[in-house]
């Protein structure tokens, strides 16, 4: 399926605009991976400047895993009559298994875009990319499935992108310390360098079972950068300037609630690919 939303065309020059002339600030790089971008050429160690491993092996093409939810998994607007939208988002109907309710196009989703703007700055090397975005999850059902999803790929990239789902589920204080831990386990069990991302904005959600709050986890995002020394992607600052620019959040999301566009996934590419370039 394809995604055919989008915000005003003079709103998307706008808000690419304002992302590429946008600083972001970050700890680090992500350098491990950077260097492996320079040095993996997909070509026998003897045909390499670079050689072989330190095991001998020939240098695995860069492997990227995006960990998150609906937004990393590639899901866009709703895609069903409106008389069931209304009754889906009370609670009053769910939909049979097989049903389709909204697009998922994986075409469009922002690691995607990131992969393809890596192989056009690293032209020798072939980078893949693994989804792990999974539609409604948490940073609970992330660290439950974290060595079957992330840990056993042995990535040599982890993006994290997991905040717009947090309401009845624990505190601010409790999401920030099941962060932490998602961090420090793929610190620990592989070589990866890590990019957390700050989401982009959302409107209120009828299926949330709590209040928001999504100001504070993206304070979280940005301290655990610091404390954890991993790399920021603040993709939120950018969505937070162009919506104080008066332009309409409801038409910046392509489900109105807390998908973003294919332009706002371009966005999220574009300010990964500041800690690249």
């Amino acid at each position: 399926m394809k995604t055919n939303f989008e915000m005003p065309i003079e709103w998307v020059n706008e808000f690419l605009e304002l992302t590429r002339n946008s600083t972001i600030e970050s700890v680090c790089r992500p350098e491990q991976f950077i260097k492996k971008m320079k040095e993996n050429t997909g070509v026998i160690g003897k045909l390499n400047a670079w050689g072989k491993t330190p095991d001998s092996l020939e240098k695995r093409n860069p492997l990227i895993v995006a960990l998150g939810d609906s937004v990393t998994a590639g899901h866009f607007e709703w895609c069903m009559e409106e008389e069931k939208l209304e009754l889906f988002l009370k609670g009053e109907w769910q939909p049979k298994a097989g049903e389709i309710i909204e697009i998922t196009d994986a075409r469009e989703v922002y690691h995607e875009r990131f992969r393809r703007k890596l192989i056009d700055l690293f032209e020798q090397t072939s980078v893949s990319v693994i989804n792990s975005g999974i539609a409604g999850d948490t940073v609970i059902g992330m660290w439950n499935r974290l060595e079957r999803d992330v840990i056993r790929y042995q990535p040599d990239l982890v993006l994290i992108n997991g905040a717009i789902n947090w309401g009845g589920e624990g505190t601010t204080e409790e999401y920030k310390e099941i962060l932490r831990n998602i961090i420090r386990k793929i610190l620990k069990m592989t070589e990866s360098d890590i990019i957390l991302m700050t989401p982009n904005m959302v409107c209120p959600n009828p299926l949330s079972r709590g209040p928001v709050r999504l100001e504070e986890r993206v304070e979280c995002i940005r301290e655990l950068a610091k404390e954890e020394q991993v790399c920021l992607a603040d993709t939120y600052m950018i969505w937070e300037a162009f919506v104080k620019q008066g332009h309409m959040l409801t038409k910046l999301l392509a489900n109105g609630i807390n998908h973003p566009t294919k332009a706002g996934h371009e966005v999220y590419a574009l300010v990964l690919m500041k800690l690249i370039e």
